[in-house]
């Protein structure tokens, strides 16, 4: 007598076993011939239907990956400009109160506007900052950038009452107050994403545009990895990189750069501003002042 392989029988698709009785059935009836029992069966072909096309495209693709993907660096070419800036990290300070770019409205058919026309005021400081730092001959970076970002907002005229939530450790001082308010930290940072990589902002407000003649970076869709925080001004910060007015403290770096993380907002002494932000922090505030004595 020849052996009999039930498992095989149901691996290749030529018996089940039946939901009723457990009774093995052929996978071309629908009912048991012992107890009855009625299950739907897939048919034949759709049984034996072969991948399509795309699926074992992408799987051969997926195959040929696997086995000879390894690791990668940023040619010059991909760098661009940061290819001649020290540890390929790049600092930035801009004074003015942070926008967020979200909101659009309808100012024509076909045609939209950001809801806050301040913030393409905002983005063009950004961008003019950018200019200065790296000049008119900068190269965009066309590879994936690290962004990191720490916005300095105005006290607001109302605050919400956080004494319930919020408590000085040591008696007679004030506790620092985290700016847990509107507006919202990803909002705040699209618009700086922007202005560092929008060539034709389109649908700007009145004038020329700063943002629309000058990329720190290719497309906004390079920067892939980041993280932002937000603080009010000092000394009632929260955060390390946090300045003494409403402004922007931005660290470009591609992302294998050897930097340290972002330092994390907190309730405790924050620490000093980074000497190199110091600086720029003081040098945007003197041609900010400049600029206002020459009208």
């Amino acid at each position: 007598m020849s052996a009999f392989d039930a498992q095989a029988l149901i691996d290749a698709g030529h018996r089940r076993i039946c939901d009723g009785c457990g009774f093995l059935v052929g996978t071309s009836t629908s009912q048991c011939p012992r107890c009855g029992h009625t299950a739907a069966v897939p048919t034949a072909k759709s049984a034996r239907r072969a991948p399509s096309k795309s699926a074992a495209t992408a799987q051969r693709r997926a195959d040929r990956f696997e086995s000879a993907t390894g690791d990668a660096v940023v040619t010059d070419l991909g760098l661009g400009g940061m290819a001649t800036v020290p540890d390929q990290t790049l600092w930035l300070v801009s004074h003015g109160i942070p926008k967020t770019q979200g909101s659009m409205v309808a100012v024509a058919p076909g045609q939209l506007r950001a809801a806050d026309k301040q913030m393409y005021g905002w983005r063009d400081t950004i961008a003019a900052d950018a200019l200065r730092q790296v000049g008119i001959r900068w190269q965009p970076i066309d590879a994936p950038v690290h962004i990191d970002v720490c916005f300095t907002l105005p006290f607001p005229a109302r605050f919400e009452d956080q004494s319930g939530r919020i408590a000085a450790v040591e008696a007679g001082r004030a506790p620092r107050i985290p700016a847990m308010q509107t507006p919202d930290r990803d909002k705040l940072l699209r618009a700086v994403q922007d202005a560092l990589s929008l060539l034709d902002p389109g649908n700007r407000s009145d004038g020329d545009s700063m943002a629309g003649r000058f990329k720190l970076v290719a497309d906004d869709a390079r920067f892939v990895y980041g993280s932002e925080a937000k603080t009010y001004p000092r000394p009632g910060h929260t955060h390390a990189w946090a300045l003494d007015r409403p402004g922007a403290v931005i660290r470009v770096t591609m992302i294998d750069s050897d930097v340290e993380p972002m330092p994390r907002p907190t309730l405790r002494e924050p620490g000093a501003l980074p000497p190199t932000v110091a600086g720029l922090h003081e040098e945007v505030a003197r041609r900010n002042r400049l600029s206002e004595l020459n009208g």
